[in-house]
């Protein structure tokens, strides 16, 4: 799946679920400002955590807001992934 945030491409690479409870998705992120990176989103439970949160702030201009969006687009990618 492809989203957009900005004038930064998301691309889901990879997900995996490996208990209702446990997952990651990895995003692929390119735009033509920066050069391209990745971002894995981890949950445990109900918490869903980039592990490279300190990345965002050299990426993309609004790195909280970008986290946040990350963090949605994955909640929903694992939610369909366990049904």
């Amino acid at each position: 799946m492809v989203y957009h945030f900005g004038d930064v491409k998301v691309e889901e690479t990879t997900s995996n679920m490996i208990s209702p409870e446990i997952g990651t998705v990895v995003f692929e992120c390119s735009s033509n400002q920066v050069t391209p990176f990745a971002v894995t989103i981890e949950r445990r439970g109900d918490r869903y955590t980039n592990t490279a949160k300190g990345l965002l702030g050299q990426k993309v201009e609004n790195p909280q807001e970008f986290d946040e969006f990350l963090r949605e687009k994955a909640q929903e990618v694992l939610k369909k992934k366990f049904e």
